[in-house]
């Protein structure tokens, strides 16, 4: 990466720190520049004024590339398919920052046009294509609160990552399983797991 790229990255990382800890209202271009050892001056040079940071580092808490990339894989199962977007959608949430500022960006998605749309693309579209590709694997339809069930339930591990009982490999395989039960693709007549 060359030296422009590593002062906007320092940046981006400074902030995905600072507004995960103190929120995008109150944190301080001041607090960034501190903790991504710059100036103001190169933060405004990047990024203009406070919003296009915000916007920026919320775009980055969205998860559209993770599912992007599950949608353009060949998948040979439809437990591997969910499997494979339930952990992709997990792992990007390891680290405490990105889960704080997912949580803050959904919360403060109407205020930024940008972010709304990559809410909505992440929710619907790739969403959408995930279920699509699910139903050309099962030949059952998926029902909309199932597709929101599954969603929620990806969101509940995010919200409660440190009080879960389960590692995310477990807990998404559990998933799949019960969601491919909910749609009448049950390989078995087990109960449906809790």
């Amino acid at each position: 990466m060359n030296k422009d790229g590593d002062k906007e990255e320092k940046i981006l990382n400074a902030a995905i720190r600072v507004f995960s800890k103190k929120g995008y209202d109150s944190a301080t271009i001041d607090e960034i520049a501190s903790k991504a050892k710059v100036s103001k001056g190169i933060i405004f040079f990047y990024f203009k004024k406070k919003e296009n940071l915000v916007e920026r580092v919320a775009l980055l808490s969205v998860p559209v590339k993770e599912i992007t990339d599950v949608n353009k894989r060949d998948h040979r199962t439809a437990k591997d398919l969910i499997i494979d977007f339930g952990l992709s959608f997990l792992r990007k949430y390891e680290s405490p920052e990105l889960r704080n500022l997912l949580l803050m960006t959904m919360a403060n998605k109407g205020r930024h046009k940008r972010i709304e749309l990559a809410l909505r693309e992440m929710c619907f579209q790739e969403m959408d294509k995930m279920f699509s590709n699910l139903e050309a694997l099962t030949g059952n339809k998926v029902p909309t609160p199932v597709r929101r069930a599954f969603f929620g339930s990806l969101l509940c591990y995010v919200v409660w990552w440190n009080d879960n009982n389960m590692d995310p490999e477990e807990y998404v395989d559990i998933l799949a399983e019960n969601i491919l039960k909910l749609i009448g693709n049950a390989q078995d007549n087990v109960e449906i797991k809790k």
